[in-house]
Parts: structure tokens; C-alpha cells; sequence
């Protein structure tokens, strides 16, 4: 699905997500939603706070996370903020990465944290970035099959410890949505939508597989010149 503009592609986003909240809260009761950081969602989230949604009925948690102490260098206040989850009054449930200064410690907690909310399943819906060499969530090309069938994982990126909802995990979820805007998105996208032959497979194509969402603007889309 392509949209001119980033804006446009917001909205058609929070639509996207809006109809998915209130299947799942139909279906089960509630709906829980795995988000990513980075600046390419938030106005997808902006947008969504907009909508029309029982949040009292909604819980979010995080799809990865930055291991450090430095605040500014994490997702989870962009999203609070994007989401207007430490608002007075908002009703939604949150459930950040506990980051504490070792990844595995970190993961082992988040694992526990999941396992509570959803013993045996997944969430309903996972918003999902893309970086420019095609990794999503934090799972990178080059640990793509490490630890596949583990609930939460923690990996190292040029040098940076993090954790990350594992592959299989993220697999699982019924309601995978990429999100990409920007040339620099481009040639990721490209290699999701015609892989080259003979490349490696990117990380974001395999856990979107054949049913995933993809949204972009048309910075990011392959054919624009």
C-alpha cells in the first residue's frame, strides 16, 4: 500500500491498525499491540490516538529495545510520548522494556513480563520499522537464525547491546504492519518487494512473509526515480 506523502501514509496506517484493534477486542476482549521505535511511526501513533478505540481494552509493548542507561538513546519515551501514554487520563496499558545494563537480563525479564500477558499466544498486532540494510525489530541479517524460536532475544548491533521480540514470535503475530517512509528506505524495500536473485534474504522480509502489511510513502517506493 503506497501513499504520496508521509502524512497520508499516517493515516492509512492508523486506519490499518484502528480496524485490527477492534477485531481483536471482538474477538478476545482485548488487543495487544507490539510497537517500534524509531521516528518513521510516530505519526502513525499520533494519528492513532485519534481514532476511535476502547483503550482501556488496548495493551502496548515494545517490538525491541536499545540496552543503555542513556534515555535519550531508547524508543520507549518516543513512543510514550507518540502515543500519549503517561498522559492523565489515557487508559491504555504499557509495558516498556525493563532495559537494565545487561541484555540477557533484560530479555529474560521481558520473556517473564510476555509469558504473563500472553502465556501460550502472541500479540494481535505488530508495527514494525525497517532499516535501511532491511533488518526490522532488532533482528539483524547476520543473527537471523540465532535463537529463532526464543520469545524475546538479545543481540548486539555494531557494537550496541539490545533486545529484540524473537523471530518466530514476531512470525506468529496475525497482524504484521511494516512501515517505510524516505529515499533512504528504498533500496530495503526493493529487496522485499523484488529480491534480487541470488541475494540474501533481509530480516523484514522473512518475518513479514507473504501476508504482512507493508505501508510507504513514495519517497520509499522502488519505482520513483
Amino acid at each position: 500500500m503506497f501513499r504520496d506523502t508521509p502524512a497520508d501514509l499516517a493515516s492509512a496506517a492508523a486506519d490499518l491498525i484502528a480496524t485490527h484493534v477492534h477485531s481483536a477486542i471482538s474477538a478476545r476482549g482485548e488487543c495487544l499491540i507490539a510497537v517500534a521505535g524509531g521516528t518513521t511511526p510516530v505519526s502513525t501513533y499520533r494519528e492513532l490516538t485519534r481514532r476511535d478505540i476502547d483503550w482501556a481494552k488496548v495493551v502496548f509493548v515494545q517490538t525491541d529495545e536499545r540496552v543503555t542507561p542513556q534515555l535519550a538513546d531508547r524508543s520507549d519515551g518516543l513512543i510514550e510520548s507518540a502515543l500519549g501514554l503517561t498522559d492523565p487520563g489515557h487508559r491504555a496499558t504499557w509495558h516498556p522494556i525493563p532495559v537494565s545494563g545487561d541484555g540477557r537480563e533484560t530479555a529474560a525479564a521481558y520473556d517473564e513480563q510476555l509469558s504473563l500477558l500472553r502465556a501460550e499466544g502472541v500479540p494481535d498486532i505488530a508495527v514494525l520499522g525497517l532499516g535501511t540494510d532491511g533488518h526490522t525489530a532488532s533482528i539483524f541479517d547476520h543473527t537471523l537464525r540465532e535463537d529463532p524460536y526464543q520469545r524475546v532475544v538479545a543481540t548486539t548491533y555494531h557494537g550496541e547491546q539490545r533486545v529484540s521480540l524473537g523471530l518466530n514470535y514476531l512470525q506468529a503475530v496475525p497482524t504484521r504492519i511494516l512501515l517505510a517512509t524516505g529515499g533512504s528506505k528504498r533500496a530495503a524495500l526493493a529487496q522485499i518487494l523484488t529480491p534480487a536473485t541470488g541475494a540474501a534474504v533481509t530480516s523484514a522480509a522473512v518475518v513479514l512473509g507473504q501476508d504482512g502489511y507493508i505501508l510507504a510513502d513514495a519517497a520509499a517506493h522502488p519505482g520513483q526515480a
